[in-house]
């Protein structure tokens, strides 16, 4: 205890000091903290307080360099400790989560502190959705890796305080994922469970669309499956279903008719194709403003 009375008045008053007495690369270049564990063990139970001493102090960080050279090499390792003294505080992680990858271009810290957040705050905290929306962000804009981006999303889009869009925004990414299979799958169980009667009409539109799109892809497997074995392209479809490549003609639910092109190397509908791919513009470092923040993006018709 005597150690624990001395340790809080010392860490504000050298971080107070240093703080006024040199720049903020200069005392970085002291900077020697302790993992999260060791301090733990050493707060005697006042883990707490001393989390947000330090997540104060990660603020006042982050404040510093976002003002000057938007260099934030502590950054990461600050977060790290503040959240394993204080593994419950969802806010940290959110801040960090997007912070890392927005600000500081790091995103495996950002997919590591948000996958840390999942582990240790509750469930049932009413932003709990935020660890894999962000999650699906990171993977989805920065890494290029829809169908990891669509697993954390179809998460986020379970919890009952997320918005009404994520889960045509999951269907856009399995499909862009060339999995619509899944994606058909998920809004099935989303229209069985979702009892807004406009939400339920716009996911049975969207699983229209996927259907269309999972059956284009069976059909063009199955264009390549009768050349391979024939080596020539069916005049029809119905000679695919003939030769036993496949089980029967598909149907278009959305109303549509399925054909081979002329020159029997495609496969065509009567109704055009709606583009279900997901548009990211990419930038040099989309800063943390452009982040399409859960509260920031509209609903989609």
């Amino acid at each position: 205890m005597i150690f624990l009375v001395l340790l809080i008045p010392i860490l504000f008053y050298s971080i107070e000091t240093l703080d006024e007495k040199y720049p903020v690369r200069e005392v970085e270049s002291f900077l020697y903290l302790p993992s999260g564990t060791f301090l733990k063990g050493a707060a005697l139970g006042y883990d707490e307080m001393l989390g947000d001493l330090l997540w104060i102090r990660a603020i006042g960080y982050f404040g510093g360099h976002v003002r000057t050279d938007r260099n934030y090499t502590w950054l990461a390792r600050l977060l790290d400790v503040v959240t394993t003294l204080d593994p419950l505080y969802q806010y940290p992680y959110e801040f960090g989560g997007v912070i890392l990858a927005a600000e500081a271009g790091d995103v495996d810290q950002s997919i590591a502190l948000l996958k840390k957040g999942m582990e240790n705050v509750s469930v049932d905290d009413p932003r709990y959705w935020y660890f894999p929306f962000f999650l699906a962000y990171d993977y989805m804009y920065h890494k290029n890796d829809y169908l990891t981006a669509a697993h954390y999303l179809e998460q986020a889009a379970k919890f009952p305080r997320s918005p009404s869009y994520l889960p045509q925004l999951v269907a856009r990414l399995y499909a862009n994922a060339d999995s619509p299979e899944v994606a058909v799958t998920f809004l099935q169980e989303m229209i069985k469970s979702t009892e807004k009667q406009d939400l339920k009409d716009r996911l049975k539109e969207r699983l229209h669309q996927v259907i269309h799109r999972a059956n284009m892809k069976i059909l063009k497997q199955g264009l390549d499956a009768f050349y391979f074995k024939f080596q020539n392209y069916p005049a029809s479809i119905e000679e695919l279903v003939a030769a036993g490549i496949l089980s029967g003609m598909p149907v278009d639910p959305r109303g549509g008719t399925y054909y081979i092109s002329r020159d029997g190397r495609t496969i065509e509908n009567t109704i055009p194709e709606e583009d279900l791919s997901v548009h990211v513009k990419k930038k040099e470092r989309p800063r943390a403003d452009d982040l399409p923040l859960p509260m920031r993006v509209p609903e989609e018709n």
